[in-house]
């Protein structure tokens, strides 16, 4: 969910909020405010709101290991958003709400027409009071949480493949473990002296490959935050066990842990990353498959970065590497990029990047786009 405090709101009469928030009132609400989080309420108290961004790149490169030149038009490491959330009324201290988000992408593999994806990644309800909250449903995970946050590939693109494809991948592998969106329960704390922590049970990854994996218990990821006035430190950890009925390949526990911190003074910002992974590589959950995470061999990811704000602009670089033992392979990305806000719901952004990894995939990269947010 976008947070931003813009916020248009309407009241409403009739006593079904539902019935009345269809295309009348939403085109009605159109020629207000589009920049924000746009909130009808009724008047018993319930709400619906609808935020999101639509993020536009175009991409060129070269694969300096094939000499072959690609252009492409895609949406970024985040893809275009539109999410859709209902406030129920405060009742007995809790604030309860329920949230779904359509995802899209631009981009289709090579020879492909119009075949950008449509996938929800959120759908949960959320129950928030003095206790902290709990968010039921499928949503963002919990390792990887914040240091995926970095400014590079958040708003921009990261790597990607020359040869097309519907996502791009950010520091996937080359900075940070990918979060991913999974249905799951978790606790959020409230904080306390700047203290805050997560704790979540989630659907068990299932490595493919044969024998078949069985993932009898819920996979455990938790996380934990210090934020002051000008530092943040962080460390996420999770745990799954892989249960395997075979003679030749044993049963397996994937397991990670990251640290990081990110520091502000002024216009000038640093943030730096590290995590250790083993039995499920260095970018996703199960990436080894059954035989490969039976292995257990280990796979590090870490990043640095740094930015500089000068008025509604962003200046920024960065530089991450991925090292995994059992595919014996390092890989490096290296990532200028700028921000400017031409208005406050339209940035321009620029990305110049350089990858390279031992299985000759290298390339370099020039990235412009825009992001739209509302």
């Amino acid at each position: 969910m976008i947070i931003n405090n813009n916020v248009s709101n309407y009241r409403l009469n009739p006593k079904n909020l539902i019935q009345k928030l269809l295309l009348p009132t939403l085109i009605a609400s159109t020629s207000l405010n589009a920049f924000g989080e746009v909130t009808l309420e009724d008047s018993s108290g319930w709400k619906f709101g609808v935020n999101g961004h639509i993020p536009v790149f175009a991409l060129v490169s070269d694969n300096e290991d094939t000499d072959e030149d690609a252009f492409r038009i895609t949406t970024g490491f985040n893809p275009a958003t539109a999410q859709f959330n209902i406030y129920a009324p405060k009742q007995n201290g809790l604030d309860v709400s329920g949230h779904i988000q359509l995802n899209s992408h631009l981009a289709g593999a090579d020879g492909v027409q119009n075949s950008g994806d449509l996938e929800s990644r959120v759908a949960e309800i959320a129950i928030s009071g003095d206790f902290g909250s709990v968010n039921i449903g499928k949503g963002f995970g919990i390792f990887g949480v914040p240091g995926i946050g970095d400014n590079g590939s958040g708003l921009g693109v990261g790597k990607f493949s020359p040869n097309g494809g519907a996502a791009t991948a950010g520091r996937i592998g080359n900075g940070y473990f990918y979060a991913n969106f999974n249905p799951r329960v978790m606790y959020t704390s409230a904080g306390t002296s700047g203290t805050q922590f997560k704790i979540g049970l989630f659907q068990p990854e299932k490595p493919d490959g044969d024998p078949v994996a069985m993932t009898e218990s819920p996979r455990v990821e938790g996380n934990v935050v210090w934020s002051g006035d000008m530092l943040s430190l962080w460390s996420s950890a999770f745990i799954q066990e892989v249960d395997i009925d075979s003679d030749t390949i044993d049963s397996f526990t994937m397991f990670g842990v990251d640290f990081g911190g990110s520091y502000t003074a002024g216009d000038i910002s640093f943030r730096a990353n590290y995590s250790l992974t083993q039995g499920t590589g260095n970018g996703v959950f199960g990436g080894h498959g059954v035989a490969g995470g039976a292995e257990e061999e280990e796979a590090t990811q870490w990043y640095i970065e740094g930015t500089y704000n000068i008025n509604k602009m962003k200046l920024g670089a960065s530089y991450g590497q991925g090292d995994d033992d059992l595919d014996e392979n390092e890989t490096d990305l290296t990532m200028l990029f700028l921000r400017y806000k031409t208005t406050d719901a339209l940035t321009i952004l620029v990305e110049l990047q350089t990858f390279s990894d031992e299985q000759n995939n290298d390339y370099n990269a020039v990235i412009v786009g825009s992001q739209f947010t509302f």
